[in-house]
């Protein structure tokens, strides 16, 4: 790589740095704003806080790298544009395609780590925020919970202890769980304790009652059981696990998905068994959008180089074509992110529309590609010319008046 390649990629590196910080830094907050009654309700420490919120940040860096590499390629040739830059390289004899290649090769290097967090880096911080999520919970339950009061440890769940034992034994338990919208299950026990081991984190409820109601019903059922092991890696910030499943599931397990019922019933009844199918099915379709998902997200960077390049990759002098050609690129940009979250309710429901993933993006690629190679012509509509110098010429005239 030569010197000018390096100047252009410390460009586009310094660039791309700064965009992703900071929009990673905007949507980070969100979160830490979400989880801060860690601290202040839950009784962890700043650690275990940082640890929680610090583990969304491989999915938030997925979704905002795209954009940023969109911003750095932007700034990085309008910058040489602006300098004249563009200008000399091109009377020194430099083809667009030297200017393509290590702004292309930075492209590459995005894309590698965007399609790494997507298809593992993402989905293995889901599991351990997850993990991390039934610690917390597990702690409140065994250390911080006072005897007495109620505790929500999620949205619709509720617990509550009556004293604790010596040797971590809860007695009186209580939990009331209306999380599920088909009904709402309350649990009463006797004694209970926290169990860690290689399946989980779990309540280990003794010598108690188990009740149902439906929502839409007046039917109620009441079981007694000896034991029963409450999960607490299912308690994630009131997201249902079912729907969870399918994103932090390892990317071999979204190959090659188990043909077992996720939700099996007990009941042998016809009612339970089309239930079964109904949730198979469900599984299935949610498993299909993962994986499409993951693969296609590594196609949206690209674009993001493609786009701005095509529009600016070559020498201008005009200020005002210059500023509608990223006012341009910049549309098209995000009707291609917004098309391509559109297009997952068409693969859940319909397993034919796999590919309206891949093709949103690589609608964008196939001509910017075409551009560059000058099998086609970017030309501004005349109006929309008009236009332009007509509203840089009256913000001017407002400028010196």
């Amino acid at each position: 790589m030569g010197r000018l390649d390096r100047y252009i990629v410390m460009t586009a590196g310094g660039a791309f740095l700064a965009a992703l910080s900071t929009l990673t830094g905007m949507v980070w907050l969100t979160q830490i704003l979400r989880r801060f009654d860690l601290v202040t309700s839950q009784g962890q420490t700043i650690l275990m806080f940082f640890t929680v919120t610090g583990l969304a940040l491989p999915t938030l860096i997925q979704l905002t790298a795209p954009m940023a590499l969109f911003l750095a390629i932007t700034y990085t040739l309008n910058k040489l544009n602006g300098d004249s830059e563009l200008i000399v390289m091109g009377a020194a004899g430099f083809s667009q395609w030297q200017l393509f290649r290590p702004l292309f090769l930075f492209a590459l290097v995005v894309t590698s780590a965007t399609a790494f967090l997507s298809i593992e880096g993402g989905p293995l911080s889901v599991r351990m925020l997850r993990e991390q999520l039934a610690v917390v919970n597990a702690d409140i339950i065994s250390n911080v919970a006072q005897p007495g009061r109620f505790a929500a440890l999620d949205r619709g769940l509720t617990f509550h202890i009556r004293e604790r034992a010596p040797g971590g034994a809860l007695r009186g338990i209580f939990v009331h769980d209306s999380r599920d919208p088909k009904g709402v299950t309350t649990y009463i026990a006797d004694r209970g304790q926290i169990v860690s081991s290689d399946a989980g984190i779990f309540l280990v409820l003794e010598d108690g009652t188990m009740h149902r109601s439906a929502e839409r019903s007046d039917s109620a059922s009441m079981v007694e059981f000896k034991n029963y092991a409450f999960d607490m890696s299912q308690l994630n910030a009131g997201e249902k696990s079912a729907q969870a499943s399918a994103a932090d599931m390892p990317f071999y397990d979204l190959l090659w998905p188990s043909k077992d019922d996720p939700n099996p019933k007990v009941e042998d009844s016809r009612n339970s068994k089309i239930e079964n199918s109904s949730n198979l099915k469900a599984e299935e379709s949610r498993i299909r959008v993962e994986l499409h998902k993951r693969l296609s997200s590594a196609l949206y960077p690209i674009a993001a180089f493609i786009i701005p390049f095509a529009f600016i990759g070559s020498p201008q002098t005009t200020r005002q074509s210059r500023n509608a050609a990223i006012s341009g690129a910049a549309l098209i940009f995000m009707a291609i992110e917004i098309a391509g979250f559109g297009t997952w309710g068409f693969v859940q429901r319909n397993e034919y529309a796999w590919f309206l993933p891949y093709l949103m993006p690589l609608a964008a690629i196939v001509p910017g590609l075409m551009v560059v190679a000058g099998f086609i012509e970017l030309r501004m509509p005349t109006f929309v010319q008009q236009l332009t110098s007509a509203l840089m010429a009256r913000i001017a005239r407002l400028q010196s008046a």
